[in-house]
């Protein structure tokens, strides 16, 4: 085998398990990759080729870079990484009410999961998406924004990588979902009401309560979409 092929190959295959380590919930969305140091070690490869690995990641839209601070994984990096057109294909066929279904599986088991546990650093930043919530006003592309952050924060708190993963394959019909609920009136008033509960029993370690202000907040989607 040739060097240069040898080389590629390396880089493939260390590309590869740095998508696995994506896919797994090792590193979460919104989360840093080791540093290139620690990975060329976990790997047995050298760091030019661990540099090589998170170009490939970078230019597939997975990672990202900050200067001084290291490679972190991209909100959406999910949605990408299984089969981007075969998920948009599926998406399309889909109808609010069979979002709404498996949403309601999804986020009460999320919630609860949350509530059991999330780190501090999760509970600032459910708090603060609720924060934005409220500051939203009637910039409705804000809030909706805002509320798919909390619902990313709370998936993220669960520290369930396959949970996680559902959730994040369902963001973009969510996001049309919501955005035709949020113009209603008193929705985002009700909606933040709920949301705060949710936090609140979050951040107290409630899961019975959590389950339960997230089951509410799945019941007020349901009569929504069943008014519509």
């Amino acid at each position: 085998m040739s060097l240069h092929l040898q080389r590629s190959t390396l880089v493939h295959s260390v590309t590869e398990q740095l998508r696995q380590m994506i896919l797994s919930g090792e590193v979460r969305p919104g989360e840093y990759l080791p540093s290139r140091k620690e990975l060329a070690a976990r790997f047995g490869v050298g760091i030019s080729t661990v540099h090589e690995a998170i170009q490939a990641l970078t230019a597939l839209g997975l990672v990202a870079s900050h200067p001084g601070k290291g490679t972190w994984v991209r909100e959406d990096a999910l949605e990408r990484l299984i089969q981007p057109a075969e998920f948009e294909r599926r998406m399309g066929e889909l109808d609010a009410q069979m979002v709404y279904e498996a949403r309601s599986v999804i986020e009460v088991a999320l919630t609860e999961l949350a509530a059991e546990r999330a780190m501090p650093e999760d509970v600032e930043r459910i708090w603060n998406a609720l924060a934005a919530m409220e500051e939203a006003g009637q910039d409705t592309v804000a809030f909706v924004e805002a509320d798919l952050d909390f619902h990313q924060a709370v998936a993220s708190a669960a520290k369930s990588g396959l949970l996680e993963q559902l959730y994040y394959l369902s963001r973009r019909l969510l996001s049309k979902a919501i955005t035709d609920l949020v113009v209603r009136p008193g929705v985002r008033e009700e909606s933040i009401r709920i949301q705060r509960s949710i936090a609140e029993a979050i951040e107290q370690r409630e899961p019975d309560q959590a389950r339960e202000a997230a089951r509410d907040h799945m019941e007020y989607i349901g009569r929504l979409l069943e008014a519509s």
